[in-house]
């Protein structure tokens, strides 16, 4: 994705990526706006609109496999 040579060439591909990732990289469950762009939003009011937080499936099934392992012990 980027052609890193030195520490310069590093850290602009560095900085590109988190630009990108900051203003560029539109999100369905923020209703298709950047992230930059619902920070700034909710700055701008007292009651921020409140985005849900999809839960990780491979995150529940972890715990799942922690609460099993911890209930044989």
């Amino acid at each position: 994705m980027y052609d890193i040579k030195d520490e310069s060439s590093l850290r602009n591909a560095i900085d590109s990526y988190i630009h990108f990732y900051n203003y560029g990289r539109l999100q369905e469950r923020f209703d298709s706006q950047t992230p930059i762009q619902v920070r700034t939003a909710a700055l701008k009011t007292e009651s921020p609109v409140v985005f849900p937080i999809v839960q990780d499936k491979r995150i529940i099934r972890y715990k799942e496999h922690l609460a099993a392992l911890a209930a044989r012990a």
